[in-house]
């Protein structure tokens, strides 16, 4: 799981016109989307560290 916190500081690390949508399958978190780029902030339900963020790349 991650903090409310933490999300935010993810989320500002993506242009603010981005937008996102929740996940669950092969990943689980928010999938951020820009043009033709995506990128996923992880947020899982068990406990400790989430995978790092992976930004912005061509679809």
């Amino acid at each position: 799981m991650r903090t409310v916190k933490s999300l935010i500081e993810e989320l500002a690390r993506f242009p603010e016109e981005a937008l996102c949508y929740a996940y669950e399958g092969e990943i689980t978190g928010i999938v951020v989307r820009h043009d033709e780029h995506h990128g996923v902030i992880h947020c899982g339900k068990r406990e400790g560290a989430e995978p790092d963020t992976i930004l912005l790349t061509r679809l």
